[in-house]
């Protein structure tokens, strides 16, 4: 009876804990390129400045936790009942908070340096893109153009060509009777 009810209340347990946990976040990136790719260049715009804001966010709200602890670390290092305590607990709890907070500064540092690798990256995308679109332009500007001329150049080459009405053809033109096989020339 009891092993049953403790199966019981094991799997209350865990499915509660998990549908506690929450789903993993897909990345903003995937999400971003998802969305640039599915819309037009307006959209994709706006949805690449609010990614962007939403990092610098993050950032933002990163470095005031960051902050927060550090802030928080020195008021527990500094209070009096830590100065005398002899605990060599509190001391080793104060040292792990110490070591942590180190170690997400660095984390810290990675993700500023990652957002602004980002940031270049998405600069140099834009301007290559840009660049491609201006190299295509000028293609079909260049590509007209020389449509142009070649109509215009076949409409003159045409001009030419036909006779204008009431004008007697050339000499050249006219069919000249051939000399015949045996006969004489008029030396």
């Amino acid at each position: 009876m009891k092993l049953r009810s403790a199966a019981v209340l094991l799997i209350v347990a865990a499915t509660g804990v998990w549908a506690q946990t929450a789903a993993p976040a897909r990345p903003l990136a995937g999400r971003q390129r998802t969305v640039m790719a599915t819309s037009t260049d307006a959209d994709s715009k706006t949805a690449e400045m609010r990614a962007k804001a939403a990092v610098n966010q993050r950032v933002q709200e990163m470095e005031t936790t960051l902050t927060k602890m550090h802030l928080l670390l020195k008021q527990m290092q500094a209070s009096p009942a830590v100065k005398n305590s002899k605990d060599p607990m509190t001391k080793a709890n104060l040292e792990m908070w110490g070591l942590m907070l180190q170690q997400l500064d660095k984390q810290f540092d990675q993700v500023k340096v990652a957002a602004r690798e980002r940031e270049d990256l998405e600069a140099r995308r834009s301007a290559m893109y840009k660049q491609a679109q201006e190299k295509a332009a000028q293609s079909a500007r260049n590509a007209q153009a020389q449509a142009r001329a070649n109509v215009t150049a076949g409409q003159s080459a045409g001009a030419t060509a036909t006779p204008q009405s009431g004008s007697q053809p050339a000499a050249a033109e006219t069919p000249q009777a051939a000399p015949t096989p045996g006969s004489s020339s008029p030396n």
